[in-house]
């Protein structure tokens, strides 16, 4: 947008950290810096005195201030007192009081006692977000912004968080989905000028989708953030995502890898200095936690990092390392909640592990090297799974809102799909009912006699290979074509279409054989090879004889099923444009 009209911004709302971002003068999303240079702001806010401290500012408070230092609050808001579970209530910081049934603090400010809802704070933290962007576009004003939110959150949760941003200023143009705004800032989900879809997972530059996976593939958005973790499973279907399963698990995120650094450290300062960190000394903790937490995130960048707390316990200064190989032992466990996780929402929705095309990772907990090699473990090399985060995991949300702000601003305004967008309600059942159509349920396709090609080779039943043209999942009505080579000098080639089931075919690889010298050598199990392959219905659905000429060289099939179930296909010879047969199925 040019400076007259005005800019938009995208806001990562999360629980341990927020971030911003806008669309820069070549029209890409950027993590807007605040006045301390920091893309990362910790959602926090300290009160001292006169002073107030916001965000990575209010941190060195927890250690001297923590009863006037409030954070954890954004997951907090629109939900009674009585819904919180114990964890959410226990905290280092100012705790969680009932006042009339609403998540509330009590803090010092200026020598008064002052009580703050949850709601109040996040609030004034919008307004600190909020005053960062104004700052950063000098003067450009902030016509509209697109604010994320976790998809486990309830209506209230989001009318309050609505509310929130209209209240600290904010025009709020939509609540988008949190893993639905990474999709988004992959331009995943939006067509090129010229119609095309995206062809790279990692955005413009990297290795091409496979050219049958350019229009259907299943995609897994991994959201690793401070409190939890959020798995969510796509079907994208030419542009159109359909969620297929979701899984929300409070129990890992950045914090749980805070816990096993601040106690391998707690270890090592006691091993060195025969000095132990009494459970009562609440200042040593928060010192050793504040410092931890930046040894992780130093982690996330190179291969070692140092964690130095000047006296630390009993006047003794500590200064300890740890390398990626280390952490990745120590936080093995919550690696591999995340991947039971992960295997969890891929069973949910009906998939197996080798139906997954891509992997995307979101969440600043997720920049860190362990989850990603982890997860690759987790899926068949002969899947070429491709785990994406060539954008900061860290960023992806926030760019993803920007990109997704723009878009809506830029939609003429008596267009009808701002109108939709606009209509949209925060509600979930209504949003959902505004947005679902009716969607294939099996795979519609094409079987073909088991071509000579070794790349196909476990996807033949029976000497018959199903080539789908309409996948299951697919938003209709639908339109899919393809064309085939014919066999030389026919004057006709028969089309067999049918209905599929996605199985997964599993082969054993018998280990290479021990060296009998080596008395040392355990006996290795086979290995399991697991591959994706779709079994046709023995029944038809219909039978196409294509006539053609001798010289014919293939044949273009066009499939539309309509929103009813209506499916008519037409088959032409090379690139001719009339229809040399077709068939109607369905009423």
């Amino acid at each position: 947008m040019t400076e007259e009209q005005g800019a938009v911004i995208g806001i990562n709302l999360g629980n341990t950290y927020g971030s911003l971002a806008c669309i820069n003068q070549h029209g890409r999303a950027d993590v807007i810096a605040n006045e301390s240079g920091e893309r990362q702001i910790a959602t926090r806010i300290a009160f001292n005195g006169d002073q107030v401290y916001h965000g990575n500012e209010a941190t060195p408070q927890l250690i001297r201030n923590a009863p006037n230092v409030i954070d954890n609050f954004v997951n907090l808001v629109g939900r009674s007192y009585d819904d919180l579970k114990e964890e959410e209530k226990v905290r280092k910081s100012a705790q969680v009081l009932n006042i009339n049934g609403v998540p509330s603090f009590e803090v010092e400010v200026n020598g008064t006692k002052t009580v703050l809802s949850a709601f109040d704070v996040l609030v004034r933290f919008i307004g600190v977000l909020y005053n960062a962007a104004k700052d950063f576009m000098s003067g450009v004003p902030i016509v509209g912004a697109v604010l994320s939110v976790p998809m486990w959150y309830s209506d209230a949760q989001n009318e309050a968080i609505a509310a929130a941003a209209k209240e600290a200023g904010l025009h709020l143009l939509e609540l988008v989905a949190a893993p639905a705004a990474a999709l988004t800032a992959y331009g995943l989900t939006m067509p090129k000028p010229t119609g095309e879809l995206p062809s790279h997972p990692d955005g413009d530059e990297g290795l091409p989708y496979a050219p049958e996976k350019i229009l259907d593939r299943n995609v897994v958005v991994v959201d690793f953030g401070g409190t939890s973790l959020d798995v969510t499973v796509y079907a994208a279907r030419a542009g159109l995502f359909s969620k297929l399963a979701y899984v929300h698990d409070k129990t890992v995120g950045g914090r749980a890898i805070d816990d096993v650094l601040v106690q391998h450290f707690a270890k090592e300062f006691t091993k060195k200095t025969k000095v132990s960190i009494g459970d009562q000394d609440a200042r040593a903790w928060a010192k050793l936690r504040n410092e931890s937490e930046l040894t992780k995130r130093s982690l996330s960048a190179s291969n070692s990092a140092q964690c130095s707390v000047e006296s630390l316990a009993e006047g003794v200064d500590f200064s300890g390392s740890i390398n990626r190989m280390r952490l990745n032992l120590l936080a093995s466990s919550i690696y591999q909640t995340a991947v039971d996780d992960v295997k969890k929402a891929i069973e949910s929705s009906k998939l197996d592990t080798c139906h997954v095309d891509e992997v995307i990772l979101a969440g600043g907990a997720s920049r860190l090297a362990g989850l990603a090699e982890q997860l690759s473990f987790l899926f068949p090399e002969d899947s070429n799974t491709h785990i994406t985060y060539s954008i900061d995991s860290d960023q992806v949300i926030a760019r993803g809102c920007a990109v997704y702000a723009q878009s809506l601003v830029l939609l003429p305004k008596d267009s009808d799909e701002l109108k939709f967008v606009t209509s949209l309600s925060n509600k979930h059942a209504e949003r959902s009912a505004a947005v679902t159509v009716p969607a294939t349920t099996r795979p519609i396709g094409v079987v073909l006699d088991a071509p000579a090609e070794e790349r196909v080779a476990k996807q033949v039943v029976d000497g018959k290979l199903f080539v789908p043209l309409v996948h299951a999942h697919t938003p209709l009505p639908a339109r899919r074509i393809m064309r085939f080579p014919v066999s030389p000098n026919s004057n006709a080639t028969l089309i067999r279409l049918a209905e599929g089931t996605p199985s997964v075919r599993v082969d054993k690889v018998d280990p290479e054989p021990l060296d009998e010298e080596d008395e040392e050598d355990e006996p290795q199990e086979p290995e399991e090879v697991r591959s994706a392959y779709i079994q046709p219905d023995n029944s038809p659905l219909a039978e196409l004889v294509v006539p053609h000429a001798a010289t014919c060289q293939s044949i273009t099939v066009q499939m539309i099923v309509q929103s009813g179930g209506q499916v008519s296909v037409e088959a032409r010879c090379d690139k001719s444009d009339q229809v040399a047969a077709s068939v109607q199925i369905g009423a």
